[in-house]
């Protein structure tokens, strides 16, 4: 009887395991499919925390969809079809290991400008990098605008953005290192004076206060994508690094 029993769990054991094998192959087909459809813009992002992965992954992707709106020359403000593409945003995560990995994907239809002006929607981002709506009733068509350099994220910025703790920083050095794109890293305290690089600023509870660009004499905080200066951080700490 014991024995029975023994076979029985190990049967049900067997066959979760063969069940979550299963879910998270058809995850990743489902994943493949929507990369391969042109009809969709996506991001995603790999981390320890399900919940700071689904943060990055939708931080990207507002990238994403104000890069592909600016590339259609559109009419409408960017802010409106990020507020769509976040209405009309999904969501897919499986694992990768002892990681998450959160997929998020929207429909290119979903997101096309619309007539209504007041279904705007302003995203404001805090230092932090969190990302709260406000709903714009009341808009000023005579408002003066401010003029301000573009900043533009690459590819590698955008998932240096999704980095959140400062444990997570070690392990995505170490993978620039061996892929052979990292130049040189250290403390705050060994950074170059006169060379570009990029700063991971962190608290004392190990979490990132800012991904700064140092560019020249110039800092961008690529965050709120605004100038900013790690002197601005009291009581942190920095790691500096250069891609080739």
């Amino acid at each position: 009887m014991v024995m029975i029993r023994r076979l029985l769990l190990i049967s049900l054991w067997t066959l979760g395991i063969l069940k979550g094998y299963a879910q998270t192959q058809d995850v990743a087909k489902q994943i493949s499919n929507i990369k391969r459809d042109t009809t969709y813009l996506y991001a995603e992002a790999t981390m320890k925390d399900l919940s700071e992965a689904f943060v990055g992954a939708k931080a990207i992707l507002e990238m994403k969809v104000g890069d592909w709106i600016r590339s259609q020359k559109s009419n409408e403000g960017v802010e409106v079809c990020i507020a769509k593409a976040k209405d009309h945003c999904f969501e897919v995560n499986t694992r990768r290991g002892d990681y998450y990995r959160a997929f998020v994907y929207v429909r290119k239809s979903d997101i096309m400008p619309v007539s209504d002006k007041n279904e705007v929607v302003v995203f404001q981002v805090s230092s932090q990098g969190n990302v709260s709506s406000l709903r714009n009733d009341t808009m000023s068509e005579e408002a003066p605008l401010e003029t301000k350099p573009v900043i533009r994220l690459t590819t590698e910025e955008q998932q240096m953005i999704a980095i959140k703790s400062f444990y997570d920083v070690e392990p995505y050095i170490k993978n620039l290192k061996s892929s052979e794109r990292l130049n040189a890293y250290g403390k705050y305290s060994t950074m170059p004076p006169d060379e570009d690089c990029h700063l991971f600023v962190y608290d004392k509870q190990g979490k990132i206060s800012a991904l700064i660009r140092k560019a020249g004499d110039v800092q961008y905080n690529l965050n709120t994508l605004k100038e900013d200066n790690i002197k601005n951080y009291k009581n942190c700490g920095a790691i500096w690094f250069q891609l080739k």
